[in-house]
This record gives structure tokens, sequence and C-alpha cells, in this order.
């Protein structure tokens, strides 16, 4: 965290090689995002801006890293219901609850790994991993036609087509099992996927129509766990987050004693769920309630600096240069890690011709949050409780705005902040 700290004071005083951003203009990103503040939409924001090295192997140059407003604004409920007030003020290198880029960053990522090892590939049926996955089936109009079946493959849930639901809704999941005990102590997670083979409805045939969902995630999850034989977020840091030298990139398993973070890290709460804070217990009820923390879908926590990391190791490519750890570290040298090869970046990222119509690669979106880039060429992803980070692949250029809009209420927005700003990034590229 030190290294890329000092990288945003290296700016300050001198021009990066390659990409810059004009601090006038920039200045307006600033004052949309404090506007953003003071009409309510969330309480504060960091956001980071990284150019892609232009040897293509190093990390990028953070070319802007500032934060916003207050990371916390109470603690919880009193005994009457009414809100604490607590507030403490953003800081850069505070840690958010990602949400959906978790997909991206958590799920996807160690997907990949599992290709390039030659443990998975793309359009296997789910069921080789997972049995008794049922197929999606016709419902004939008249008696005797013909029952259609089509199996569900990895590309259909890596690119939302497979046309599971959604998601699920969590009262009602654990309604079913009452009748068996106390839910909270029962095996939730393998019983998720046993509904999600056996029971849950394929709405629509696979690949027909995207239907973004988290539960195709879940169900990337369990494949991953089943061929790796490790539970997603061990897999994840041993694999992707470890080889990237990523400071506060971690999963916060609810049930284990031993946590990820320190006492004293920044982390950013989301809401107030019965009259309590969460601070590092994902939001999203799935993740939280039925996988414990560590979940396909949601559950990965992380930093804007370690996330310039991840898109400068995308945007290069697969490959990244990191601080050493020996002798020559201290001295300054760097290690390149080749993660993953650039075939495999650009076969996630490419934008197929069946998908071009809503824009989903595999475990990725498409299309800039703004008005002034190439549809095609940038790459993304938004998180529910306010996160985003987006690659333009032309300019080279990484935008990553994180924001705790669910904060304390479930009532914020970020959707047109996100978008002016990108635009005034686009125009302020020098």
């Amino acid at each position: 965290m030190a290294c890329a700290l000092v990288c945003v004071a290296l700016w300050k005083v001198h021009t990066p090689k390659g990409l810059a951003l004009s601090e006038e203009r920039m200045s307006l990103a600033d004052s949309v995002i404090g506007s953003a503040i003071a009409r309510g939409d969330f309480p504060g924001a960091v956001l980071c801006v990284v150019g892609r090295a232009a040897d293509g192997e190093s990390m990028g140059d953070v070319l802007y890293l500032k934060s916003y407003g207050n990371r916390q604004v109470t603690s919880g409920c009193d005994a009457e219901g009414k809100f604490v007030a607590d507030t403490i003020e953003m800081t850069e290198d505070a840690v958010f609850d990602l949400a959906s880029v978790s997909k991206c960053v958590g799920t996807t990522l160690s997907f990949m790994r599992l290709v390039e090892d030659g443990k998975v590939r793309i359009d296997d049926p789910v069921a080789r991993y997972i049995e008794d996955f049922k197929p999606w089936e016709s419902k004939p109009e008249k008696r005797g036609e013909e029952v259609e079946r089509e199996v569900i493959t990895v590309r259909h849930l890596l690119n939302h087509t497979s046309g599971l639901a959604p998601g699920i809704y969590v009262p009602s999941f654990l309604k079913r099992y009452e009748v068996w005990g106390d839910p909270m102590q029962q095996n939730l997670r393998d019983s998720l996927i046993t509904y999600l083979a056996k029971d849950a409805a394929r709405n629509t045939r696979p690949g027909e129509n995207m239907r973004y969902s988290c539960l195709n995630f879940i169900t990337l999850q369990a494949i991953i766990e089943r061929t790796s034989g490790e539970r997603l977020d061990h897999y994840a840091r041993r694999n992707v987050f470890e080889p990237l030298q990523l400071k506060n990139t971690w999963y916060n398993p609810i049930d284990e004693r031993e946590k990820p973070f320190a006492a004293d890290t920044p982390i950013v709460p989301t809401s107030v769920e019965g009259g309590r804070l969460l601070v590092g217990e994902v939001h999203d009820p799935t993740a939280r309630v039925v996988n414990r923390g560590v979940s396909g879908n949601a559950g990965l926590y992380s930093t804007a600096e370690d996330l310039a990391v991840v898109a400068s190791m995308l945007m290069n490519g697969g490959v990244v240069s990191v601080e050493r750890d020996d002798v020559w570290g201290k001295l300054g040298f760097k290690q390149k890690i080749r993660l993953y090869s650039q075939h495999s970046v650009d076969t996630f990222f490419e934008l197929t011709d069946e998908c071009r119509s809503h824009g989903r690669t595999l475990g990725w979106d498409t299309g800039s949050f703004g008005d002034l880039d190439d549809y095609e060429r940038v790459i993304n992803h938004t998180g529910y409780t306010g996160t985003s980070i987006q690659m333009n692949l032309d300019t080279g250029i990484a935008v990553i705005l994180l924001t705790n809009r669910v904060h304390p209420l479930d009532d914020g927005s970020v959707g047109r902040t996100r978008a002016l700003v990108t635009n005034i990034i686009s125009s302020a590229i020098k």
C-alpha cells in the first residue's frame, strides 16, 4: 500500500510517462462527487484512475487517487430505533464491500486460472461438475409433443444466459429447512447447490436470453470448489490475490474466529440491519446468510489501490510487475508476474456475436459508464453497494469508483455520478 501512495505523491511533481490527466478538468470530477454527497446519494467515495504502463508489463501509473466525504455516518440504532450519529472520514485506503464486483475479481479470475491449468473447459456442461444438474426442458403445448432438452454450460453461467433466476428470496429459502431444525445450524451452502441442480426453474433456453443472475456465479463457485478441492476464498487468495501481492483483498468467512483483517482496518460499513451496522459482513443476504460470507456472487472486500493492480494486470494482458520480497526488492527491483496468458484475457474479454445484443462477455460487462468511449473496447462491472471498475482497452485508462451508497439505508444512487465522472475523465486525458 505504501508503494501506491508514493506513486500518488510523485504524480504531483512530475508527469508519468505516456498518460496524464488535466488537473483542471479533474477538479470537475471532484465537484460532481461532492455534489452527489451533498444530495445524500452516498456518504463517501474513493476515485482511482490508472493509466496502462507504457512497457505493457509494469504496474500502471496511478494518475488520480482521492477520497471524498465519510466512510461512516452512524454506528447503528439505539434502543428507540434511532440512528446513533458516528461520523468517520473516508480515506484513500478504505476497504469496500465490492458486492457483484466480486463476480469478476474473485470468481471469474479464479475460474480463468482453472481453465489455464486444464482443469475445466468453458463449454463443458455444468452437469459434468455438479451431479444431477438438470438441463432446460421445453414445455409442450400439445399432448404427445416431444420435449426438447438442452444442457446448461459453463459459458452460459459466465455470460448470464443460463436461464436461471436472478437470485433467491432468503427468508423463503430458509423456511424450506425449518422442518429439520434451525436452518442456521445446517449446511445451507450445499443445500443451495442441490436446489440449483434439481429444483430451480430454467426460465429460458440456454444461450437465448441474457438474465443477470447471482445464481450463475454461485454455481460457478461450486464448480471451482469441486474442481480445485478448496473453498473459493482459499483458492482465490492462493492463486490470484497473493501472486498479485494485494494487501487488502479478502473474503470474510462469518463462522471463523480468525479474521483476514486487522482490528484497525478502515472497513466501509454498509447498511443497518435490525439496528446493527454491517461492518465486514457482506451486505448481500444470500452471500451472508446462506453462503456464510464466501460466495461466488458477492463477499469480496478490496481497496481502490488493490483494484488498480488488478486493472493494470488485465490491461497488460495478464502480466504485471510487483515488489520483490528479497534483498533485490529493497533495492527497488520488481518481479514480473504473468498471472494469465494474453489469449486468456482476450477470450474472457471478447464480445462474441451471439452476445453483442446484451454486451456480456465471460464474467464481465462491456460498454462505458459514460458517453465518450467505444462500447466494445470498454470492460466493466458494477456492484450493488455502489462499487465499479471500468477498463478502456484502447486508451489504457481504468476508472475505479467505490462508494457506500447503501449506508446507512439502502436508498442511495451512484449511476448518474458514475457516468458524469467517466465523461470528465475521458475528456481529461492528455
